[in-house]
């Protein structure tokens, strides 16, 4: 690392937060916000006008775009505007701190470290998809050492970067309002909603419904959508009572999915007993309607839908990928199945609608797990911590550690 970077102990930082999302980015915003909070002067870089963006504002963050979209050849000379555009920011802001979150955005700030004045580089690793493109696998492999710091929003992927050369190497977790969830909220207007009786078993998977253009997903959504849809019918023979829903929709530029996939539960005849929502705001009325919830993804970080699910108290399925086994402890907070394995996602369920007291113990589990893994407040002071470390050339803190228990 740098050596002309001044001392971080106390003072106030200059912190550049770069995403290449203007649509979702909670976590984004909570990390950004929670940095401001504690006295930082942070600027927010965002790809374009969107929600994200707006909420920025409208939070008093300084917020700056930098189109980072487009990365095919023809698009290059959009990428290299977008690169210069980076650049003078950093020259202009003088940042102490440059952190990028997503694979776009971490590749520019990567090379936005060419500035004349090199602040800090973190990058944060929300997901490790892109490693399975050939083309953001060869930049990322050839840039990752330019990198002074690289935090794993969990353990999975700490260690796979670790693996890939990375320099600084530690972990934090995506935190969240952990208290805006009541688990004590009622399930019956949502139950109601659907023509359901108080005792009827519910199952839900709460996601946007996405497709990739990657090989490895040509016929299946990163979501796992699909895995949950063939469950169904299994499903249904152990729990004939049980109804399922799919709640959330298409995400931007994926029109047509949906459709798909209702067209698939038709193919499996199990159209009456899934219900398809649309997007739904009352998240918390969503999970307190349900009696499992389930995370059926191929890639996966520590899952916001999953942390919420525990913080209402709902049993928990999910796949064993990625940072799920952070959130998900098997056995104890939650049960683990193979990834696109649709009778082992449908054996746990049922597993859990039959043994009601095995899942509220479970569920119990997992909240008191959340509420401390994934504290926005204890992110953000660990994001902060690891800043001042770097900085100041200390060993890096290693935040983001499960419970023994759990090990």
């Amino acid at each position: 690392m740098s050596t002309n970077r001044r001392s971080a102990s106390n003072r106030p930082l200059r912190v550049l937060q770069v995403t290449s999302t203007a649509v979702g980015g909670d976590w984004f915003y909570d990390q950004v916000t929670g940095l401001a909070r504690l006295g930082h002067d942070v600027c927010a870089v965002v790809p374009g006008e969107g929600p994200l963006t707006d909420r920025l504002r409208a939070a008093g963050i300084r917020t700056e775009i930098v189109s980072m979209s487009g990365w095919r050849p023809r698009q290059l000379p959009r990428v290299a505007a977008a690169q210069l555009r980076l650049v003078r920011l950093v020259r202009s802001f003088g940042p102490d701190v440059v952190h990028g979150h997503l694979v776009k955005a971490n590749i520019v700030c990567r090379l936005a470290g060419l500035a004349a004045r090199r602040p800090l580089l973190v990058n944060q690793i929300a997901g490790v998809v892109h490693l399975r493109s050939p083309l953001f696998n060869r930049i990322d492999r050839a840039t990752v050492r330019r990198v002074d710091v690289l935090i794993g929003s969990c353990h999975a992927f700490a260690e796979q970067y670790r693996r890939l050369g990375a320099r600084a190497v530690t972990v934090s977790h995506y935190g969240c309002d952990v208290h805006r969830l009541d688990p004590t909220a009622s399930g019956e207007p949502f139950r109601a909603e659907f023509g359901l009786a108080a005792g009827t078993p519910t199952v839900g998977m709460l996601a946007h419904m996405y497709r990739s253009r990657l090989q490895a997903f040509q016929n299946i959504g990163f979501k796992g959508h699909e895995v949950f849809l063939d469950a169904a019918p299994r499903l249904l023979g152990r729990v004939p009572a049980a109804h399922l829903f799919v709640v959330g929709d298409e995400f931007t530029g994926d029109v047509g999915y949906r459709r798909e996939l209702e067209e698939r539960a038709v193919r499996l005849g199990v159209a009456e007993r899934v219900h398809f929502t649309g997007r739904r705001s009352d998240v918390q009325g969503v999970l307190a309607g349900l009696d499992v919830a389930v995370t059926p993804s191929l890639e996966e970080s520590a899952s916001y839908a999953t942390i919420e699910a525990l913080l209402m108290e709902r049993g928990v399925v999910a796949s064993d990928v990625g940072g799920l086994p952070d959130t998900v402890q098997h056995g104890e907070s939650g049960l683990l199945v193979p990834p696109a394995d649709p009778d082992a996602l449908a054996d746990a369920v049922a597993d859990l609608l039959e043994d009601p007291q095995r899942r509220a113990a479970m569920a119990r589990l997992g909240r008191s797990r959340c509420l401390d893994l994934f504290d926005i407040e204890r992110t953000v002071a660990d994001v902060e911590a690891i800043y001042r470390a770097a900085l100041d050339g200390r060993p890096l803190p290693q935040a983001g550690r499960l419970p023994e228990v759990a090990r």
